[in-house]
């Protein structure tokens, strides 16, 4: 809409001061600038984020309390981590490079266990309800299951249940990965 055609009231106003027509064109022009200057400073401090009530489902954080009691002290446990976070993708062509990073982006692992001084990641764990028996959950854990492989890092995949045995779940942990039971008995020295 032409800047003549806006405020008609405030434009009759000004004329009835005593205002000239050029004069009243520039207060209009002046005040639709500062209007729109304003509208878009605002805009461009709204910021539309809230904390989200949901972070882990209670599914999730029943396990993952019992996760972190199964690995006491030898791991710590980093739910929900970014593949884009965890993986990288090496190729020198561009196109390939943005194809496959593309693929892991906006998709992550419910839990990363990490070394403890290092924080260097030891294994991911998927947690498997039964949206994972949908056609595209299965796809895309085929997906993550090669990136896995692909970067050497093991994937270990746990099905929901109502309660978890801590014992269990060490031991199935410690096997899986390699790492020794620790004796009940400190050694004599």
């Amino acid at each position: 809409m032409p800047s003549s055609d806006r405020f008609t009231l405030l434009r009759k106003l000004l004329k009835a001061l005593g205002l000239k027509a050029q004069a009243v064109d520039e207060i209009v022009d002046r005040i639709i600038e500062m209007l729109s200057a304003g509208s878009k400073e605002e805009a461009a401090e709204v910021y539309p984020y809230h904390l989200r009530d949901d972070f882990l489902t209670p599914a999730e954080h029943s396990f993952y309390l019992v996760l972190r009691q199964a690995v006491e002290d030898w791991a710590v446990v980093c739910p929900k981590v970014s593949l884009g976070d965890l993986f990288r993708v090496k190729s020198s062509d561009y196109g390939q490079y943005r194809t496959y990073t593309n693929k892991i982006d906006r998709k992550h692992i419910d839990f990363l266990l990490c070394e403890p001084g290092t924080v260097r990641p030891m294994a991911g764990i998927e947690l498997d309800d039964k949206s994972h028996q949908r056609r595209d959950l299965q796809a895309r854990d085929e997906f993550i299951k090669h990136v896995f492989e692909a970067s050497g890092l093991p994937l270990v995949r746990v099905r929901v249940r109502r309660s978890y045995a801590v014992s269990g779940l060490r031991a199935g942990l410690r096997s899986r990965l390699g790492i020794a039971e620790e004796s009940a008995v400190a050694p004599v020295a």
